[in-house]
């Protein structure tokens, strides 16, 4: 059974039930209220789409909000982070990208308990940036063991090939997304351009 995220709206959940891409889930979770035929986005609440569904399924409603010129270019640019919850914390991922958070938190996992983790050649990132990576990894733990009370694991302990393997997954993953570096840059994503491939099969945290 789905259990419902407390930042994810009514709508949002029962659409969610039905996906089966993380394009369809990326858009189900964007959703705030489905009405008739109006739809309203978590990141634009004080808008209201008319929308025109021909056919009663996910798609179909996908399908109406690309049709609508205004729509469609909203669900083109969704924040990709917002504020943390002090003036310490690094910026957290909006709610929308809770799929991605959530695998990026069980690769975080398995480069420390899987057997076999390799990196993604295709995947070109400078030594540098893979320690900024895993710096900002560790002060995420570091602030979840907190708030669990127990101990944070260490990323910098790690092989260095682990390392490297998992900011380069983290990188890719990102990219299934539609969030490439140049992407991050300008601070948005595109539900349009998130990957059509299945949820993963993920190790828990």
């Amino acid at each position: 059974m789905l259990v419902r995220d407390p930042e994810l709206s009514i709508a949002g959940w029962l659409l969610l039930c039905n996906a089966r891409t993380l394009r369809e889930r990326a858009f189900a979770r964007t959703v705030e209220v489905l009405d008739h035929d109006s739809i309203k986005f978590v990141h634009t609440s004080d808008q209201v789409f008319q929308i025109h569904p021909v056919e009663p399924a996910l798609t179909g409603l996908m399908a109406a909000c690309s049709a609508n010129t205004w729509s469609r270019d909203r669900l083109a640019n969704i924040p990709i982070s917002r504020a943390g919850r002090s003036a310490l914390s690094d910026p957290e991922l909006v709610p929308m990208l809770q799929d991605l958070a959530d695998i990026l938190a069980s690769e975080a996992g398995q480069a420390f308990t899987s057997s076999y983790y390799p990196g993604i050649p295709d995947v070109q990132m400078p030594d540098e940036h893979i320690e900024v990576v895993l710096q900002a990894l560790q002060r995420e733990m570091d602030r979840e063991g907190k708030s669990r009370q127990r101990y944070p694991v260490e990323f910098l302990a790690l092989p260095k090939e682990r390392q490297r393997a998992l900011a380069e997954r983290r990188r890719w993953w990102f990219e299934k997304f539609s969030i490439t570096p140049e992407r991050w840059a300008s601070g948005h994503w595109s539900v349009w351009d998130v990957s059509e491939e299945a949820m993963p099969e993920m190790v828990p945290a």
